[in-house]
């Protein structure tokens, strides 16, 4: 994360002010999702697939900035990246170190440390609140908590499974995959990224037994209208 982005800046997404009523927020998410919706770009595909990525971060940006207590976390940590940006761009003097200096130099060179602690614990926040949407199975809400808990800290192998059992759950078979990937990537033997790649390698040899059984039906049915009345 970049310290005065954090990492989006989800008011401009939506183009309000910092000190916006909820209300105000709504509105302009809702005329955005009108504006961006694909019934716009009946003949421009390209424009469709630009509409589709701006809606994500604009989806992305609404479920932040739409709930009072993720607005509140996304602000506090939004003014510690100001700050802590302002302090590291701070012009350096040409006098000697004091042993005060000393300090604030190690305070400084700590702050990397701090930022992903930071990081992780909003992630996790995030992570429980996925957890909990994907228990009453509300799986968009539940996807779009995930995805900011991987924006903040990508490297965390928990963020990319659960990602996958969400995906999983909806039957995206290609996307779960990719998200256990990801985390197979970061841990080779993470048990759980092992366990869901079993499950979704599973669940498409299913697809395609089921699939066989199918057309060999359909074939047997064809059979049986040349074949007539009285010759089965």
């Amino acid at each position: 994360m970049t310290e005065l982005e954090f990492e989006e800046d989800y008011y401009g997404i939506l183009g309000v002010e910092e000190d916006s009523a909820p209300e105000e927020i709504r509105k302009a998410y809702l005329r955005l999702a009108k504006k961006l919706h694909p019934d716009k770009f009946p003949n421009d595909e390209p424009g469709k697939q630009a509409a589709q990525a701006e809606f994500r971060r604009v989806t992305q940006a609404h479920y932040v900035l739409g709930e009072s207590e993720r607005r509140a976390e996304y602000d506090r940590f939004r003014q510690l990246a100001k700050a802590r940006h302002l302090l590291r761009n701070a012009e350096p003097t040409n006098i000697a170190p004091t042993q005060t200096d000393q300090s604030q130099t190690a305070t400084t060179q700590s702050k990397p440390v701090l930022d992903e602690n930071i990081n992780r614990k909003w992630a996790d926040k995030h992570l429980s609140r996925a957890d909990e949407y994907f228990r009453r199975r509300n799986y968009q809400e539940a996807e779009t908590a995930i995805k900011e808990a991987i924006r903040l800290v990508p490297g965390e192998g928990r963020y990319h499974n659960k990602l996958a059992e969400i995906y999983l759950a909806r039957n995206w078979r290609t996307y779960a995959m990719t998200e256990v990937q990801a985390a197979l990537k970061l841990n080779p033997k993470d048990p759980d990224a092992r366990n869901l790649e079993a499950k979704i390698k599973a669940a498409n040899r299913d697809t395609g037994r089921t699939s066989k059984v199918g057309k060999k039906g359909l074939l047997d049915q064809i059979k049986d209208l040349f074949a007539g009345p009285g010759k089965h």
